[in-house]
């Protein structure tokens, strides 16, 4: 089989998945690349991506496959002393969605550091001081933005820049309330391209 034409999530155009390059999202699993705008579907709803892969012929799921293999590198600890910064800490509760972000930090030319929830991501804040946190804001035991206050509120520790990830609180409001409220330094949302994530270390670390 060589053509598995599908309508373009965000555009509507119909295109060949089986042309179409992979798109370059921190997602555990990422998605394909409409021609026509340019736009992968890791934002479409749940029902669209599951109406796609329902029907995607054998050839694309070993393509994917082989996408995931790739991404199964392992991510290299930190250097020890001086060299460890600029340092990241990614925090994020999604194992698969935290590994990628580790991994696409790294390639970017970062060292990276990684907690599981907010009550571990704010004790490896303390401890080794990095650069930029980079968290998710719906969390177990401690979600980002408690995280995020406390570390602004702390004398030792209110240096530290602070970026919340989500999926969920994506009304202005919410934005609003995390700069506001919870001191955050940035708010954006997922599923973030990877063209987002090096913005937004220049940004923040340079």
């Amino acid at each position: 089989m060589d053509d598995y034409t599908v309508n373009c999530a965000t555009c509507s155009n119909p295109f060949n998945a089986l042309e179409s390059a992979w798109c370059s999202c921190v997602v555990a699993s990422r998605s394909l690349i409409c021609p026509h705008c340019l736009r992968c579907f890791c934002k479409a709803p749940r029902p669209y991506k599951q109406a796609f892969w329902s029907r995607a012929p054998q050839e694309l799921w070993k393509r994917r496959l082989a996408v995931l293999s790739e991404e199964t590198t392992p991510v290299q600890k930190p250097r020890s002393g001086n060299d460890l910064h600029p340092l990241v800490l990614v925090v994020e509760d999604d194992p698969e969605v935290r590994r990628m972000a580790v991994m696409a930090v790294e390639r970017l030319g970062y060292n990276v550091i990684m907690g599981r929830n907010g009550l571990e991501g704010l004790e490896l804040a303390k401890s080794f001081k990095p650069d930029l946190v980079i968290t998710d804001a719906l969390m177990p035991k401690m979600d980002g933005r408690e995280m995020a206050r406390r570390l602004k509120d702390d004398p030792e520790t209110r240096h530290i820049r602070v970026a919340v990830m989500t999926s969920i609180y994506t009304a202005a409001k919410y934005r609003v309330e995390a700069l506001k409220v919870f001191h955050v330094d940035d708010y954006l949302l997922k599923p973030l391209e990877l063209s987002e994530l090096q913005a937004l270390l220049t940004r923040h670390i340079g």
